[in-house]
């Protein structure tokens, strides 16, 4: 295939939209296809590290993003009562990188993307239930009974990708033992300062706040509990939220009685096994739906970005299409395996729960050089 294909994209979130981008770049024809009825809603904050920014940058909106957020300049960590545990300086990472870390709003993040994609058609409304592939193209199937063609096809459809089940013949994701409640919330003047990233560590939960501006904050609580199935967006959470962190240090309590019902999301945390593949013939996974995994270390929409990048860079290297999509999947694997496992591990020891656990978490915290900690965060 050459650079002059076309590629059918499910899924309109950050691994989807970053892909249409890099694909577009290279002169591939671009369709979206989304299961739900609005584009860049939904969602609360994430981190961008400076592996995303860089990959941003080659997407030519570095600066259409950042604008959006003031760099992270320190870390302050906390036990649960209040008592500090170490302090990072994250100003470290631009100097280190050139690139800074920083936290905004999902939903910017999604503008900055749409804003890349005039001339991409973006279809709601539609769910891809299957595909089907033929001797110069693949087909995908949507439950409203309509189809689209194309060259190769990418499954962006997020964490509980339809498509990767189809593909794999089962559903490889896993509860990793936790939750979050995650919100996105504007507080009273002189509540939080711009720059600053602070975690408070209990008993199997913790609460931290990434400054999105000032007095403009990103949270997220997390508790170890059994799963369930609960809706992500309930007014019922907020108030559980409340109960649960109201003992811990300001401002959490502030932060979420902050936060309105539909800035709130609660959720299950899971992860795989490193999927055995990324793509079967003319179809690929990307995003979520390529490699999930805890949140420990941001890299989440970080590593979609990336992937967009891999699969652009693939296409332009040539071949027929089964061949670009093993390059793509080569890749991916390679980037990823490590992270997912990692992140994993690194959020297995923050939720920690027993006392002797717990005791030797602050322990290490309060004895580890502060440049060390920061490593475990590093990607490059």
């Amino acid at each position: 295939m050459s650079a002059d294909g076309t590629a059918l994209i499910i899924g309109s979130g950050v691994g989807g939209l970053s892909a249409a981008i890099a694909l577009s770049r290279i002169g591939v024809a671009c369709e979206i296809f989304e299961r739900g009825t609005e584009i860049g809603r939904g969602g609360t904050g994430l981190t961008l590290w400076p592996n995303a920014l860089r990959a941003l940058e080659k997407l030519g909106i570095t600066r259409n993003v950042t604008r959006h957020a003031d760099p992270l300049q320190r870390g302050e960590i906390f036990t649960s009562k209040g008592l500090p545990l170490t302090s990072v300086d994250l100003s470290e990472i631009s100097r280190r990188s050139g690139m800074p870390l920083i936290c905004l709003r999902r939903s910017d993040l999604y503008g900055a993307l749409l804003d890349a994609l005039p001339d991409v058609p973006i279809h709601t409304g539609k769910r891809c239930v299957s595909w089907r592939e033929h001797a110069d193209g693949i087909t995908a199937q949507f439950e409203d009974g309509s189809t689209a063609t194309g060259d190769f096809l990418v499954a962006a459809d997020g964490i509980r990708s339809r498509l990767r089940h189809i593909m794999l013949g089962e559903d490889p994701l896993r509860y990793v033992g936790w939750m979050t409640w995650r919100g996105v919330a504007d507080l009273p003047p002189g509540t939080f300062p711009s720059g600053l990233y602070r975690e408070f560590f209990g008993r199997g939960s913790r609460f931290g706040i990434f400054a999105i501006r000032a007095d403009r904050v990103y949270w997220y609580g997390t508790l170890s509990t059994e799963a369930d199935e609960r809706a992500p967006v309930d007014p019922s959470h907020r108030p559980e939220a409340l109960a649960h962190f109201r003992d811990w240090p300001e401002p959490a309590a502030t932060v979420i009685a902050s936060t309105e019902d539909a800035n709130l999301v609660r959720t299950g945390v899971y992860d795989t096994e490193p999927l055995p593949r990324w793509a079967k013939g003319r179809m690929a996974v990307l995003g979520d739906a390529a490699h999930p995994m805890t949140p420990d270390l941001g890299q989440g929409a970080c590593q979609a970005i990336e992937d967009a990048l891999a699969l652009a860079d693939s296409v332009v290297e040539g071949g027929a299409v089964p061949d670009i999509l093993q390059r793509y999947e080569a890749r991916g694997l390679a980037r990823t395996q490590g992270l997912v496992a990692r992140s994993r591990r690194v959020g297995k020891m923050r939720q920690w729960r027993h006392p002797l656990l717990t005791a030797l978490r602050a322990a290490t915290m309060r004895a580890i050089p502060p440049k060390l900690l920061l490593k475990m965060f590093e990607t490059d």
